[in-house]
This record gives C-alpha cells, sequence and structure tokens, in this order.
C-alpha cells in the first residue's frame, strides 16, 4: 500500500471512529435527559472511571486523552451537582483527589452505560459476537499504538473486570 492510500484510510478510520462516538455519546446523553438528569456523555465518562478508583484531573485527562482545562470544566459541573467532590491528599497538599459522591453513585445505577436499545448493542447483534470481538481486539491494537495507548488499554481491562 502506499503512503497516500495509507493515509487515506488512517483518515477514513478516523472519520468512522469519530461518528461511532457521536451515535453512542448521543445514545448515552438521549438516556440521560429522558430521565432528566442534566450531564454530558463526558461527565457520565468521568463519573464512570472515578467510580471504580480515585484519581486527579491530571490522570483523567491522560486516561481520556483530553486537556486538563476540559476535564475541570466538567468535573466543576460536576461538584455543582453534587456528583463528585475533590479531596485532599494528606501527603501532598497540591494534589487534589477526586471521589464519586453518595449522589453520584445512585445516579450512577440509574442510567446504564449501555441499554438494550443503544446503537453499540444493536450493531454488535448485527454483526455478531465474533465479528464483534475482533473488532474489539484491532481497535485496541490500533489504541495501543497512540502516544497514550499503553495507559489508557490496561486501565480499560481493569474497568472490564470489575
Amino acid at each position: 500500500m502506499t503512503d497516500a492510500e495509507m493515509i487515506a484510510l488512517a483518515s477514513e478510520i478516523q472519520v468512522y471512529t469519530a461518528l461511532l462516538l457521536k451515535f453512542f455519546n448521543n445514545s448515552l446523553e438521549g438516556r440521560l435527559r429522558a430521565r432528566g438528569l442534566a450531564i454530558s456523555a463526558l461527565q457520565h465518562s468521568i463519573l464512570r472511571i472515578l467510580e471504580h478508583e480515585t484519581l486527579t484531573i491530571s490522570e483523567i485527562s491522560k486516561r481520556l486523552g483530553l486537556e486538563p482545562s476540559t476535564v475541570l470544566r466538567s468535573l466543576d459541573a460536576l461538584e455543582r451537582k453534587g456528583l463528585a467532590l475533590r479531596g485532599r491528599d494528606a501527603r501532598d497538599r497540591r494534589r487534589n483527589p477526586l471521589h464519586v459522591t453518595d449522589e453520584g453513585r445512585r445516579f450512577l445505577a440509574e442510567v446504564p452505560v449501555i441499554a438494550a436499545d443503544d446503537p453499540a448493542l444493536l450493531a454488535l447483534r448485527h454483526i455478531g459476537p465474533q465479528a464483534g470481538a475482533r473488532l474489539r481486539d484491532l481497535l485496541k491494537k490500533y489504541i495501543l499504538q497512540s502516544p497514550d495507548g499503553q495507559l489508557v488499554v490496561p486501565q480499560m481491562e481493569v474497568l472490564k473486570r470489575k
């Protein structure tokens, strides 16, 4: 394959993955709105991550591949809603670990990450479990080649087991 063909292929993959993310986020945000829960898919993702472990804004931003300022704005909104809380590290006063509040845990219990009518699940049923597993494995392999892939993929494995 020529360099031009590889560039075209990489561009197509970017577009398809961006579209998937948009479809998945729209579906989740629709379920959240339907229950009267006014948070974004990003805020929901941050809560889901914090549900399993205590992290700082910097650590979350690395996991999500976002700028710390983007995570900070989302966290500020979650704090205003009483769903997350910044703590203090007794050993390092510069470090502010983030926690999900009890209200945040109740909130997370209300909305499943994947619902029965979710586009991700419907598409998986359409292509079948074997093709879905191959797609997952290829995506994982692809992500491992990105700058933060070595950090993100192992964390996904941890979350998968919980």
